[in-house]
């Protein structure tokens, strides 16, 4: 049997957990790092974790609150230092997954975020390795949750961070080689400068449309597409943004006392009308685009909707 006490103190501890080969994957690197707990941290007392996750990982559970991927870890390495460390060998090795998950859940006392895997792999001789991380959001939220893949924010932020790495012999019950950590997490690197939680390309604090369409094309009544990309413009407002905000305004308008004999008018109001003069005015779109868009809004009050 092998040690539990492997690694000395007294060099810094380098450890690439996971290396898994993603098949066109879209990769997102979350980088973290900050302070141990000495006591708690086997006498270390500076981390560096990183870890890539494919972006294009299977949602298998959903809520407000809570994200839940699998086969989502690509790599999981981690970097630990004393005041007086050298520098450690990094172990390298190729694993496949047996469990591998990420859990985004944001909440009342903080945002959090849970990185498991196990794998499988033969170094010397056949062993699984484990990676468990856990970081609690402490103050301002890091984690954006908005339906999509979440991103994680980039800045110096307040967290706790607890993660263990363990290697067994295969199908042992305890590991022959074991270290865990606790501590707090000073600096984040994710893939966002800042949230942008309707995905446009505009950050939130500088956003008027929080919550744009942002369909890949202009579609008018649901149904009927123009064929003219859904362009989003400085102020994080989209073509059909800027569509919806007449519907909104057309429904405050306050209804005439005549109206039970007045004919009902059923083309595009004048605010849907001049749009497109707005869109070309500001170099949004061409002529031919404007022109386009005219006609499918037309078609989609004169039309009975798909056939």
């Amino acid at each position: 049997m092998f040690s539990t006490h492997r690694f000395t103190l007294a060099v810094a501890f380098i450890v690439s957990l996971v290396t898994i080969p993603f098949a066109q994957a879209q990769i997102q690197t979350y980088e973290f790092s900050g302070t141990l707990d000495p006591n708690a941290s086997q006498g270390f007392t500076q981390f560096y974790i990183s870890v890539q996750i494919d972006s294009t990982a299977i949602l298998v559970y959903q809520d407000p609150e809570t994200q839940h991927y699998e086969n989502a870890v690509g790599t999981m390495n981690f970097s630990l230092s004393s005041p007086n460390s050298g520098v450690g060998a990094p172990l390298n090795a190729n694993y496949s997954g047996t469990v591998n998950e990420v859990v985004y859940s944001k909440g009342v006392a903080g945002d959090s975020l849970q990185i498991e895997a196990i794998f499988d792999t033969v170094f010397a001789f056949p062993v699984t390795a484990r990676g468990m991380i856990h970081i609690e959001q402490i103050e301002q939220p890091f984690i954006e949750l908005s339906g999509l893949f979440p991103g994680v924010l980039t800045g110096s932020y307040s967290a706790t961070i607890e993660f263990a790495r363990e290697v067994y012999e295969r199908d042992a019950t305890e590991p022959f080689s074991r270290f865990a950590g606790a501590g707090t997490v000073t600096s984040v690197v994710g893939t966002l400068a800042a949230f942008d939680t309707d995905r446009d390309g505009v950050i939130d604090d500088l956003d008027l449309c929080s919550a744009s369409l942002v369909e890949e094309t202009v579609i008018f009544g649901g149904w009927l597409d123009s064929g003219v990309t859904n362009y989003t413009d400085e102020s994080g407002c989209t073509i059909m943004d800027r569509y919806a905000a007449c519907e909104a305004e057309e429904a405050t308008q306050p209804t005439s006392p005549w109206g039970w004999f007045q004919p009902v008018y059923s083309g595009p109001t004048y605010c849907e009308q001049q749009v497109v003069y707005g869109l070309q005015d500001d170099g949004i779109i061409d002529y031919t685009e404007g022109r386009m868009l005219r006609n499918a809004l037309n078609l989609s009050h004169s039309s009975q909707g798909p056939s």
